[in-house]
């Protein structure tokens, strides 16, 4: 059997290492890699936003750390939240103490009277789980930026990956006890060298027949298997399964029904742009991360680079990476590059992060297919849509694959997982 794998990101290179069947990754771009790639500017090497291995799953750790070898670097997560000047502990009601005394005093009342009924939609489930204080100082400015949607259009189906803090912790907290939350994530991995990337280069094998440059922009039925065009050149196979955007592939169906259609035109993603900036010295090296719910910053999330690998940074300096959900019609979408620049090293120059003037490098990268928006129709539009390529035997494997909100651990836990299936498959 020979399938055909559409899509070279973490979920198609994974799938096709564990497969035992002939197989050919096809890759729109000249690299793969997908969100996963790592990228360079001016000595300084940084990924697609925050990259970072772990799991609650022992065969997953135990595989990404068999195929780095030595090739690891283990760390600690320091991150905090850059609220009203002051860096709080992450995840915000672990760092309760730090705030001011009437901010805990709001957070700690809200979190033990909490009247709020049982939730409907996503705004709804922050206040019913965290309380007025934690949810509107925190929670519900920063996951208005990152979503750009009204939290109240939101669905709760991607809820679990947030975690509800015990009471006694979140106590312990606003007394000032040291506590630590989201545990799974405390300790993770990350390449010595070469990035995130570095993880993509190890799981691919010699023999790997990879295409790039192939945009898949015709599927369609031959008997019982499948033909593939970019408009040039046909490749069949015996299955496929789509890891490119779910949303994208159904365009290159013919005779979708078009309520199929709809339903796929109406799947809400955010794009995301990486915005580089890297200083003439080592400032940005004493966090991972920092979360930003300040809606007059631009920036939700910025990630420092050389805290996960020294390698990442040259010497003597060091590097963040701002991320900044957007959508088309947005201003950040439409904004040139040099706007853009210029917005974020001001409003980090404004939070005391750096000085503008200390920038020696910088740079943006524009990913459309960024983050998955769970609007209450999301996954009724999903079923129909799922179902109509499930009804043409067409397998769906990814984040955008299967349009469900995973991380990289997840990736590669279902890509074991729909190997193993198919390598039962004569």
């Amino acid at each position: 059997m020979r399938i055909g794998i559409l899509g070279g990101g973490l979920s198609g290179l994974g799938l096709q290492r564990f497969l035992k069947h002939e197989s050919e990754v096809l890759e729109k771009q000249e690299r793969v890699g997908g969100l996963c790639r790592t990228l360079y500017k001016d000595g300084f090497y940084y990924d697609i936003g925050g990259h970072i291995l772990f799991s609650k799953d022992d065969r997953i750790t135990a595989f990404t750390r068999d195929i780095l070898g030595e090739n690891i670097n283990n760390c600690r997560r320091n991150n905090k939240i850059l609220y009203k000047g002051r860096y709080v502990k992450y995840p915000f009601e672990n760092g309760l103490g730090m705030l001011d005394k009437e901010d805990i005093f709001e957070c700690l009342l809200g979190y033990l009277n909490n009247g709020h009924s049982d939730p409907c939609n996503f705004e709804e489930w922050i206040l019913h789980t965290f309380g007025d204080g934690i949810s509107e100082k925190y929670l519900i400015p920063y996951n208005r930026k990152i979503w750009k949607a009204p939290l109240k259009e939101m669905g709760m189906e991607w809820v679990e990956r947030i975690p509800k803090p015990p009471l006694e912790d979140v106590i312990k907290s606003a007394v000032g006890i040291e506590t630590e939350g989201y545990t799974h994530q405390l300790f993770f991995d990350y390449p010595s060298y070469g990035g995130i990337e570095a993880l993509v280069k190890a799981i691919i094998e010699k023999d790997a027949e990879i295409t790039t440059g192939y945009e898949v922009k015709k599927i369609s039925r031959k008997g019982r298997g499948y033909i593939v065009s970019d408009g040039t050149t046909e490749k069949e196979y015996d299955r496929i399964v789509l890891t490119i955007p779910i949303k994208e592939a159904i365009q290159c169906i013919a005779d979708v029904p078009e309520n199929v259609l709809r339903a796929a035109a109406a799947l809400r993603h955010n794009s995301v742009r990486i915005v580089l900036v890297g200083v003439n010295n080592e400032s940005l090296l004493d966090k991972t991360a920092v979360y930003i719910p300040d809606p007059s910053v631009a920036a939700h999330r910025i990630c420092y680079m050389g805290s996960f690998s020294r390698s990442n940074v040259p010497v003597g300096k060091s590097s963040l990476v701002a991320e900044i959900s957007t959508y088309k019609g947005h201003e950040f979408h439409e904004m040139s590059d040099a706007s853009l620049m210029e917005i974020v090293a001001s409003d980090l120059d404004r939070l005391g992060v750096i000085r503008k003037n200390e920038i020696t490098a910088a740079d943006i990268t524009n990913i459309e297919y960024g983050y998955i928006v769970y609007d209450l129709k999301c996954t009724a539009n999903l079923d129909k849509v799922k179902g109509y390529l499930s009804s043409m035997g067409i397998e769906m494997l990814g984040r955008f694959g299967e349009f469900d909100y995973i991380n990289m651990d997840e990736v590669i836990r279902r890509s074991m997982s729909m190997a193993k299936r198919l390598n039962g498959i004569e």
